[in-house]
């Protein structure tokens, strides 16, 4: 009697995530920059998503979670990337002014400027809304410059009486009164050459500062002659 050979069980195929999750997201995005995170309801964002609350929540376990990880989203977006290393050979004015041009004009895109103005409204009433944004984009984006303060530090190129500060110190320079203008929703002019000039002109004043210096030396405002 002869036994059929024995058939080998079909292997489990690893069945690829559904666009659902990233459907959601989108939704998400979209009615947490509109409305808040305070206005934004569960239901808003599966009606928006065309998928049910259940879907929503098969995805992501809660609101917070899903808020979380639109602040994750939008973060990758603005936050600069880590310094090239080989770059710290180079002039830190060139370095600097490279990645600032590209840090400022991922920072002024509408949508951004939207989202940060819904923060900011929510933070009030849910400071830990604004927790994620300051631990997220904020706080990551002045580790990348804080970083590379410290290597050329390190390197003897560069020296401060508080190093701890200098990112955020660097950061708020960059940033000028522009920011709060759209925050404000006041009227800016953003363009290419607008924001080059503003990161030129900040990353100069935080290199060499705003003292005129004669020989290493601070030079004495001149005296004024008595009549």
């Amino acid at each position: 009697m002869t036994t059929a050979p024995a058939t080998e069980p079909k292997a489990h195929t690893r069945r690829k995530p559904t666009r659902k999750n990233a459907i959601v997201l989108a939704a998400a995005e979209h009615a947490f920059v509109e409305y808040g995170y305070a206005g934004t309801s569960v239901d808003e964002i599966a009606e928006r998503a065309g998928v049910s609350k259940r879907t929503v929540y098969s995805n992501f376990e809660t609101k917070e979670a899903l808020y979380n990880e639109v602040v994750k989203k939008i973060c990758t977006e603005v936050v600069p990337h880590e310094i090239d290393p080989k770059l710290l050979n180079h002039e830190p004015e060139k370095t600097l002014l490279r990645v600032s041009i590209a840090f400022l004009e991922a920072l002024y895109q509408p949508r951004q400027v939207a989202f940060y103005q819904t923060v900011v409204a929510d933070s009030r009433q849910f400071p830990d809304a604004g927790k994620m944004v300051f631990d997220g984009p904020i706080t990551r984006t002045q580790l990348v410059f804080d970083h590379y303060f410290r290597k050329q530090a390190q390197r003897g190129v560069m020296e401060f009486s508080n190093i701890d500060l200098a990112a955020a110190q660097f950061v708020a320079i960059l940033k000028t009164n522009l920011h709060m203008c759209l925050m404000l929703s006041q009227p800016a002019l953003i363009s290419h050459r607008e924001l080059e000039e503003i990161a030129r002109s900040s990353i100069h004043v935080f290199l060499y500062g705003a003292i005129k210096r004669i020989g290493g030396r601070t030079q004495a405002p001149p005296k004024k002659r008595t009549p």
